[in-house]
């Protein structure tokens, strides 16, 4: 049985707190020592063939290595969300003190929740299990608190902390000093609550299309004491106001949209944005590693169910963002602080996302 420490802080029964300690030592084998031997095995095929992906990809079927590197990628990230001991199942005996602690929350301030019950959501979000989390993050509560509760694991073996990544670009997107900063997609609210942490003077505004994602978002929001406004919206088309933020951002967000809603983003964004406001992404695109990387993360989109990374990787984001109006952009590796990237092309010494900051100007 599962039971709360208080409401929506759940404390797993012992069999399953073990069980979870395992995925996660086996998730750092995975990442290091297991990574390691199969990008060494990818290399040597991929040096004794002239071919696209494609070939390199049926080679790697027969290279044991890689195989039990890719059996693992996808099933230790299954066996966290799903089965006996999977975060979903879980929660599932909390739902009631989870729906009721929510409701109670959902007034309250310092922040403001605004839902819209009328709101279609897209075929490709419905559609698609993200992350292998069973029937996504929009259908009911519970699946925010799972997904809350799972994205504590690691991104990679070398991050110091869960909340270093959000925190740092928050750094960034102080620089510009922003009076209003517009975070799309922002799911449960991490890093919505980063950049209000870092620009405590700023309105700070989240738009996410899961409304149980939202429901949680406000909750931490009333709990930390800080001011958020949280908006069910779609991104793609939002009905906020022209040039009226300084900052458009998103976190892991476009990886996972089709191409032609990154496209109607852009546009959005570009509405959005006031006379020398910024867009600032942090996403997967510049991927290192040549031929064996892309292999890596085309693979890594396939096992972990994020069929829109390939959209992602195969735009040009320069060309696209000049489109939509936008001048001077930039995209750079966002380079891990202890140096875990290599220098280069070459591949990083641990697994990790090929994360990039994507930044343009109005």
């Amino acid at each position: 049985m599962t039971a709360l420490e208080q409401p929506l802080r759940i404390r797993l029964s012992a069999d399953a707190a073990a069980f979870h300690a395992f995925l996660l030592g086996a998730k750092k084998i995975w990442g290091t020592s297991l990574y390691r031997d199969a990008a060494r095995a990818a290399t040597e095929l991929a040096g004794q063939v002239d071919d696209t992906g494609e070939l390199h990809e049926r080679l790697l079927a027969g290279c044991p290595t890689y195989q039990v590197f890719a059996w693992a990628e996808h099933y230790l990230q299954q066996f966290k969300y799903a089965g006996r001991y999977g975060l979903v199942p879980q929660y599932e005996p909390t739902a009631e003190d989870v729906a009721r602690e929510l409701d109670d929350a959902q007034a309250r301030g310092p922040g403001a929740l605004r839902l819209d019950p009328e709101l279609a959501l897209p075929d490709y979000y419905t559609k698609t299990d993200f992350h292998q989390h069973p029937g996504g993050i929009w259908s009911d509560d519970i699946d925010a608190c799972a997904y809350e509760f799972g994205a504590r694991t690691p991104f990679s073996v070398s991050l110091a902390s869960e909340t270093e990544l959000h925190d740092r670009l928050s750094e960034i997107i102080a620089g510009y000093r922003p009076r209003d900063v517009l975070d799309l997609g922002c799911g449960f609210g991490k890093s919505t609550f980063s950049l209000k942490r870092r620009l405590p003077q700023a309105r700070v505004v989240g738009v996410d299309l899961s409304r149980p994602a939202l429901r949680l978002a406000h909750l931490r929001g009333v709990e930390s004491g800080l001011e958020v406004d949280f908006r069910q919206q779609n991104a793609e088309r939002t009905s906020l106001d022209d040039a009226s933020f300084d900052v458009v951002t998103g976190t892991m967000f476009i990886h996972e949209l089709p191409a032609e809603a990154n496209r109607r983003v852009f546009r959005e964004a570009r509405r959005l944005l006031r006379p020398g406001g910024h867009l600032v992404f942090l996403d997967f695109y510049l991927v290192p590693g040549a031929t064996v990387g892309m292999l890596f993360h085309l693979g890594q989109s396939d096992r972990n169910n994020e069929p829109f990374m390939r959209d992602l990787v195969g735009m040009d984001l320069e060309r696209e963002l000049l489109d939509a109006g936008f001048s001077r952009v930039e995209l750079a590796p966002f380079e891990e602080e202890d140096g875990a990237l290599a220098n280069g092309d070459g591949l990083p010494a641990g697994w990790r996302f090929p994360w990039t900051t994507i930044t343009a100007e109005v």
